[in-house]
């Protein structure tokens, strides 16, 4: 499905669609993405959800369901950067699943003035790390991270301390450990709060039931 509006600033969509490319719309700041199910077949697919939106400032994305179809590599990064990207908001989002943690890392890279992250976590035993190619970059503008639901396994710890390592204006981090049942757990935060970090006056808040 196609939508052409060159007037439209705000985007909400929740349905079955399985995928929509929005054209010529130059003034959209504002999406909020959570179709039922996404079937990606190949680059182009991937590529074009986001490359067509040039004013793009706040991307809420739902992956309720992704269906990644015969498309198995993903691009590090757009060929032109979301540089109007400020906030990123994820759900639903399996950070140990191979599709789902590239795609996160791949909107990530692609949007050097980030200002603000949200990541609400599904976890599944699959990945167990960080692609090498997210490392060589630095978020200068990012300020704010917030980790939902985490199990504090090893991607997820790894990519928190890439976050603190790399992000020199980053005032607060929240973390909310999906379950605190074990010493394991306390002691894995306390190991957080040892990581190197960019900025001197980032904050790393936990949020524990």
């Amino acid at each position: 499905m196609s939508i052409n509006a060159s007037k439209l600033r705000l985007f909400v969509f929740h349905g079955n669609i399985q995928l929509i490319h929005l054209e010529n719309v130059p003034v959209l700041s504002n999406v909020l993405y959570a179709p039922r199910e996404l079937v990606l077949e190949d680059q182009d697919d991937f590529v074009n959800i986001f490359s067509s939106i040039p004013a793009l400032e706040c991307f809420s994305w739902d992956l309720f369901e992704v269906d990644n179809g015969s498309f198995k590599v993903i691009p590090t990064k757009l060929p032109s950067a979301l540089n109007c990207l400020k906030r990123l908001f994820m759900s639903w989002i399996t950070l140990v699943e191979f599709f789902e943690l590239s795609f996160a890392l791949f909107i990530i890279r692609s949007s050097p003035y980030l200002e603000e992250i949200l990541i609400k976590i599904v976890t599944k035993e699959v990945v167990d790390e960080i692609p090498a190619s997210f490392s060589d970059i630095t978020f200068n503008h990012l300020r704010k991270v917030k980790f939902y639901d985490v199990l504090l396994d090893e991607v997820e710890i790894q990519l928190i301390k890439d976050l603190l390592a790399k992000s020199p204006a980053l005032v607060k981090m929240v973390i909310k450990p999906r379950q605190m049942e074990s010493n394991n757990s306390l002691n894995v935060l306390a190991e957080i709060t040892k990581f190197q970090r960019a900025s001197s006056k980032a904050e790393v808040v936990y949020l524990v039931d």
